[in-house]
C-alpha cells in the first residue's frame, strides 16, 4: 500500500510539473508580423547548429529575429508567415535609444516557445 501510494504522489508531482511549463498565453501582449522565416546552419569549433531567422514587423519597425530553431517533435521548423504574440524579456537600448539587443519569447500555436533577439533593423 505505500508503494502505490508513493507512485500515486510521485505521477501527481510529475504531473503538476509538467503542466507548469505551459506559457500563460496573457503574458504575450504584444503582437509581431512574421513575413518570412529561413534556417541556416553555422559551424565553428567543430560542431554545427540551426539558427532560424524571421523577418518581421514589431511595433512599426521592419527587424530580422534569430535564434536557435525551435524543435517540435526532433523536426526542425520555419515559422509560417502570420502574427505572432511575444513578449519582451530582456531590453537593451543604445545611448540614443535605438535598439541594439531586444530578446523575445514568441508564442507559436501548438504552446511552443521560440526564445529569440533583435539581430537586424531596416527601414
Amino acid at each position: 500500500m505505500k508503494k502505490f501510494v508513493a507512485v500515486l504522489f510521485l505521477m501527481l508531482c510529475s504531473t503538476l510539473a509538467w503542466s507548469a511549463d505551459k506559457p500563460n498565453p496573457a503574458d504575450y501582449t504584444v503582437k509581431v508580423h512574421i513575413s518570412a522565416s529561413h534556417l541556416k546552419t553555422v559551424c565553428g569549433d567543430g560542431l554545427c547548429s540551426n539558427l532560424l531567422y524571421a523577418d518581421a514587423v514589431l511595433n512599426g519597425k521592419k527587424i530580422e529575429l534569430s535564434g536557435n530553431d525551435p524543435i517540435v517533435k526532433k523536426t526542425l521548423m520555419l515559422i509560417a508567415p502570420g502574427d505572432y504574440p511575444v513578449k519582451l524579456t530582456k531590453d537593451n537600448h543604445n545611448s540614443d535609444g535605438t535598439l541594439f539587443s531586444q530578446e523575445y519569447d514568441l508564442l507559436l500555436p501548438d504552446g511552443t516557445v521560440w526564445h529569440c533577439y533583435t539581430s537586424g533593423i531596416s527601414e
